[in-house]
């Protein structure tokens, strides 16, 4: 989410922009600006903390697969679902999203190479330019601990509370044209919010805020148990379940099918 939290996170502002693309888009303000005037910390030095917060580098390099299943809730429709994001690094990804009782399955994965997505309305395709640079971007297996090599724009804008905590707000780019606004944690250099705005699939401006909440430590690092994303086409809730890694994975799930890709995703 930890899908930028790290792969996690990314791939739920991508649902966000897909599940109701055809509804106008106005992003919340949730966060009021803080009053605090001392220097703030570089954009080398946010990086920093933020890697270690997530657990380090060294303990990073001890995980070779990712497994995440969870819950989600679709508030503002009164649907419910589940997720799972499956990660292999250094840079495959595949997350499946399944609304009730299978009536819409959404799909995206990266095999290194090849980008892609389906879901049951609207088929299989194969990922180019912004798109595929996206995907690339999504897949990287341990953000956190690379984020200046991730976003090597980010620049430090001010300080901003969310909810009653204090932080540092990082201005930085995604390909396409999106502007990502990150909110770390003054105390534990987490990256507890993302502010995201850019085009959506019908080039219409899409907004949505991202809330990382409920860390706890996994296998040595941190994973965020419930993300909250809000926006003007659809607020909704995903939950951790189980987390699992240094799991058996094929690299064969993170392939383009040739055929039907709606289907459920399977180990």
């Amino acid at each position: 989410m930890n899908r930028k939290l790290s792969h996690f996170a990314a791939a739920s502002v991508l649902l966000a922009f897909c599940v109701a693309p055809a509804f106008p888009q106005t992003a919340p303000a949730p966060k009021a600006a803080a009053a605090k005037e001392e220097a703030l910390p570089s954009a080398d030095e946010l990086a920093a903390k933020c890697a270690k917060a997530s657990g380090g580098k060294e303990a990073w390099a001890k995980l070779s697969t990712q497994v995440l299943t969870g819950t989600m809730e679709l508030t503002s429709f009164g649907m419910t679902g589940k997720i799972e994001f499956t990660a292999k690094a250094p840079n495959k990804m595949l997350h499946v999203v399944t609304l009730g009782d299978g009536q819409f399955v959404q799909k995206q994965g990266f095999d290194g190479r090849v980008a892609w997505k389906s879901d049951t309305q609207n088929g299989l395709k194969k990922l180019e330019g912004a798109e595929l640079e996206q995907a690339k971007m999504e897949a990287i297996f341990d953000s956190d601990v690379r984020l200046k090599e991730v976003f090597p724009d980010m620049k430090v804008t001010g300080r901003a509370k969310v909810g009653d905590r204090d932080t540092y707000t990082v201005l930085a780019h995604e390909p396409g044209g999106k502007t990502d606004t990150f909110y770390f944690d003054a105390q534990t250099g987490q990256r507890i919010a993302i502010d995201s705005e850019g085009p959506d699939e019908s080039g219409k401006v899409a907004k949505a805020s991202i809330f990382i909440e409920d860390f706890r430590t996994v296998d040595g690092i941190q994973i965020p148990f419930r993300i909250r994303i809000e926006s003007a086409a659809v607020n909704l809730v995903i939950k951790l379940q189980e987390v699992h890694h240094n799991v058996p994975v094929e690299d064969s799930i993170f392939a383009m099918p040739s055929g039907d890709a709606a289907a459920p995703a399977t180990h």
